[in-house]
């Protein structure tokens, strides 16, 4: 597959996602290895949630992700976000494009309403749902789950970052598109062409996603 070419505002984005450490690479325990504590330790990293943190690089995100809608001309009348991480970039999303904005709550409350969706919303409208990163589909399917149940209309993803380990084809099965501004094997290149990593690290990440879909 031919990589696509990063504009400069992704170039700029990718850079200070390496530097502030919220892509990292190395040798790393992820949450799967609870389970499967046999299982090889991770050449890769994302922790996107940090970025909160670094109010001009969220500030460049939200902007990349509008370019991002502008180029796929994404048909949204709302945004929701995947608690809890896809909350800040969804709620700055919402301000800087004035459009509102509701929350799925994947731990239903047992008192007051009982809504299990936070903010006020028109049955039938349609919803972009926002996320940081996507590894699996799990914790979309949940909160697509929600929304749908109370009457919304999701046909559209949105994440940073798509690790490339099966999500994307998971929500397409389910009839869903995810848009990511990118995906992991780009970052790759860019940062190998950019000296960030050498070929050894390029390589043995590329040959882990291979293994690990």
């Amino acid at each position: 597959m031919d990589r696509r070419v990063l504009s400069i505002r992704e170039e700029e984005l990718a850079l200070e996602l390496f530097d502030v450490g919220a892509i990292k690479f190395g040798k790393f325990r992820l949450k799967l290895h609870d389970k499967n504590p046999g299982a090889p330790l991770s050449p890769k990293y994302g922790n996107l949630r940090i970025l909160r943190s670094f109010p001009s690089i969220m500030s460049r995100t939200i902007r990349v992700m509008g370019d991002l809608r502008i180029r796929k001309n994404l048909d949204f009348e709302m945004v929701a976000d995947v608690p809890t991480a896809g909350t800040p970039f969804a709620a700055i999303f919402s301000d800087h494009f004035w459009i509102p904005m509701v929350s799925p709550r994947l731990d239903k409350k047992q008192h007051g309403s009982g809504a299990d969706i936070d903010g006020v919303f028109v049955v039938g409208a349609r919803v972009l749902l926002i996320d940081d990163l996507i590894t699996k589909a799990e914790s979309k399917l949940d909160a697509i789950a929600v929304l749908e149940r109370n009457g919304l209309v999701v046909r559209d993803v949105l994440v940073i970052l798509d690790r490339e380990q099966g999500g994307r084809e998971e929500l397409r099965r389910r009839g869903y598109n995810l848009h990511s501004i990118f995906r992991l094997s780009e970052l790759l290149d860019f940062y190998l062409q950019g000296g960030k990593i050498d070929q050894q690290k390029h390589d043995e990440v590329t040959e882990y996603l291979r293994e690990n879909k």
